[in-house]
């Protein structure tokens, strides 16, 4: 989990704490239904953000970011419903409920830096449930009195703004690249025209063949995924002790994470080298497919 990730979960712990004490201060100003309407938002928003972040981080494991994206989404509704009453509770559950389940399977079905683009979405309208619970607590007669009033919309930008800067700039640190050695040692392989070995993993009835594939470290070798089904696979291997040669326009492109895919019938490719001995799990990243036995391991002797 990258600190991006950590900053998105302190953001929406903030937000839902801000929301509970401007709810339980100004709860008299609020009608009914308004406070329902208030934990159904909060929760949905938080769930959202959670699911998604989880997904993303524990891709393949689509039950565990699920029961995580609920949980966090229903707390938040709750606390924030609480406030209003009963009906109000209930509705922020089961808000955060959905938000959560939704998140998830969105984390898990898209790439890693498109999940990043959702919940910065997502974070942005949480904090916008802060301003929310200010304006619609304001009574109906409220004017205009001074100058200092037209500090509240700049202040309000600032914030927002500023939430979004910050995320991006920790962002930049899970942010797909390609180191420029990369290129050097594309260049030297050539030059030194060494023989790259070629594995190819075909997928048929949902399983890999082969399941066991072995290399060496530091050895060149072009990875092909077979795609004999009618529907997409893919394969995962969350590592970072790799160096990419060569790569297509199919799969996502992580230094923490190797990632090829294949539409139905098509083959997929990259070249690339391990730099660490060790036994790595490689799996299906669509849903329900590593449960179904799609999984695999690579061996670096």
């Amino acid at each position: 989990m990258s600190d991006f990730h950590v900053y998105a979960l302190v953001l929406i712990s903030v937000v839902t704490l801000i929301s509970i004490l401007l709810s339980l201060k100004r709860k008299a100003n609020f009608p009914h239904m308004t406070g329902m309407i208030m934990s159904m938002f909060l929760g949905m928003n938080v769930g959202l953000t959670a699911g998604v972040l989880f997904g993303a981080v524990y891709q393949g494991d689509l039950f565990f970011s699920t029961i995580v994206g609920m949980a966090i989404g229903i707390l938040a509704g709750a606390l924030c419903g609480i406030c209003f009453g009963l009906l109000s509770l209930l509705e922020g559950v089961m808000a955060g409920l959905m938000g959560g389940m939704m998140g998830a399977m969105l984390g898990e079905m898209i790439a890693v830096e498109q999940a990043i683009v959702f919940i910065k979405i997502f974070l942005v309208l949480s904090v916008c449930t802060i301003f929310l619970l200010i304006i619609l607590s304001t009574p109906n007669l409220a004017l205009i009195h001074n100058k200092s009033w037209f500090l509240k919309p700049i202040l309000t930008f600032l914030l927002v703004g500023g939430v979004i800067v910050l995320g991006n700039s920790l962002n930049k640190e899970i942010e797909p690249s390609i180191p420029h050695n990369h290129k050097e040692d594309t260049h030297a392989t050539s030059e030194k025209q060494i023989e790259i070995q070629t594995i190819v993993i075909e997928t048929a009835g949902m399983k890999y063949s082969p399941q066991d594939i072995i290399v060496e470290k530091n050895s060149t070798f072009t990875l092909q995924l077979k795609n004999s089904d009618q529907i997409d696979h893919d394969i995962e291997i969350k590592t970072s002790a790799f160096t990419m040669m060569r790569e297509s326009n199919h799969h996502k492109i992580d230094h923490n994470v190797i990632h090829l895919h294949a539409q139905p019938e098509t083959t997929s490719e990259l070249t690339l080298s391990m730099n660490e001995v060790g036994t790595y799990t490689f799996y299906c990243t669509l849903p329900g497919h590593r449960e179904n036995g799609m999984v695999g391991q690579l061996v670096v002797k």
